[in-house]
């Protein structure tokens, strides 16, 4: 990370930061050089980053509200996230990469397609092999669409060229959908008919994987709360896209989607208050530190062989539906052999283990709600 600070004709403290703030020193940086001149004009670029910390947020916001700051982002996943927390940026798009284009057509055939996949393997160790050929086609034209190219070929040579265009079909191949208490009567039914399980264990692990920006563990987290089993829990929460797990990590949500947060809430039979979990900070709200502290948030892809822990609960909600079945159950037999005896497992409404051989690690604890418990050994 570098910063560059010079002052114009005008008296405007132009502040560029080059590379991502990746460290709390490097944050430090960044805070204490901002300190040293924000009595004046403020105009602060971010070239490279696409995520920042919780403390960058706060002072971004505060800059905004009470000085005069005019803020650039070059990265359309940064701009993305800061609107939600009610900062405005400009957002400083870049050039399309694609010029003198020859072909005509944003389509491409699945072979064309299962081979562009195992280039990207090849070239940036990201396995997109076993996902569902038509689901990532579709991103793929959607990409294509937002950078303006319509021929595939040339798609793919730019792609495998420039890390940068990767970065960005590397965001749409990432699906993140989410909020608190998400289907709320699976979080009523985990309270009323798993939680009675997990408390009599001296000390609870639990996996959400795919936790995409947070929601899913933290609304864990707030139940097991509640219900005074928090203190000897351990939450692990994984995702392959490393920026949603920087932003989870900051627990920092917009108040846009309070109403239906605190509607779920009081669905899934969680007693208390929603936002006693939060503090409100203007446009935003933040998660209590406590709840933070009892999830471990790390990237992790669900296509390797590793087993993580030995887990009492394993939540994978709307993330199967994306895989081929031969990755269905790769993932569910890692599943199986990640869970304690007579563990847990936790599906999305739209998917289920009878068509990947998923009944060969997993007998039904309550079908309706895709909720599996381990086969005894």
């Amino acid at each position: 990370m570098k910063i560059n600070l010079y002052n114009d004709s005008r008296d405007i403290c132009h502040v560029t930061v080059i590379g991502e703030l990746e460290s709390f020193s490097e944050e430090n940086t960044f805070l204490e050089s901002i300190e040293a001149v924000k009595s004046k004009t403020l105009h602060i670029t971010f070239l490279d980053a696409n995520i920042l910390g919780n403390r960058t947020v706060e002072c971004l916001y505060q800059l905004q509200k009470n000085y005069t700051l005019r803020l650039f982002v070059l990265k359309a996943y940064l701009f993305s996230y800061l609107y939600s927390l009610g900062i405005y940026s400009n957002f400083v798009a870049s050039k399309s990469l694609m010029e003198n284009q020859t072909e005509k057509s944003c389509n491409a055939e699945p072979e064309e397609v299962k081979l562009f996949l195992q280039d990207i393997k090849e070239r940036y160790g990201y396995d997109y092999t076993l996902y569902q050929i038509e689901s990532i086609t579709r991103r793929i034209q959607a990409c294509m669409l937002k950078e303006n190219v319509r021929g595939f070929k040339q798609f793919r040579q730019a792609i495998l060229q420039n890390e940068q265009l990767f970065e960005q079909l590397f965001l749409y191949f990432s699906v993140n959908t989410t909020e608190f208490f998400r289907n709320p009567e699976v979080f009523n039914e985990i309270k009323n008919k798993i939680v009675p399980y997990l408390s009599t264990y001296p000390n609870i692990k639990i996996w959400c994987a795919g936790c995409s920006t947070g929601e899913e563990p933290y609304s864990l987290a707030i139940l097991l709360n509640e219900m005074g089993l928090l203190k000897k829990t351990q939450i692990y929460a994984t995702d392959i896209n490393p920026y949603v797990i920087e932003e989870a990590k900051n627990g920092l949500y917009s108040l846009k989607n309070l109403e239906k947060n605190i509607e779920n809430y009081r669905s899934s039979g969680v007693k208390g208050s929603f936002m006693d979990n939060f503090t409100v900070k203007g446009d935003y709200i933040e998660i209590n530190e406590e709840l933070k502290e009892k999830i471990l948030f790390f990237q992790h892809s669900l296509d390797g062989n590793g087993i993580l822990n030995e887990f009492h609960l394993i939540m994978c909600r709307n993330v199967l539906i994306y895989f081929t079945p031969l990755l269905q159950r790769k993932a569910l037999e890692n599943f199986a052999n990640s869970l304690e005896r007579n563990g847990f497992l936790v599906l999305g409404k739209s998917e289920g283990i009878l068509h990947n051989n998923g009944y060969d690690f997993f007998c039904d604890f309550n079908k309706a709600y895709k909720l599996y418990k381990k086969i005894e050994e």
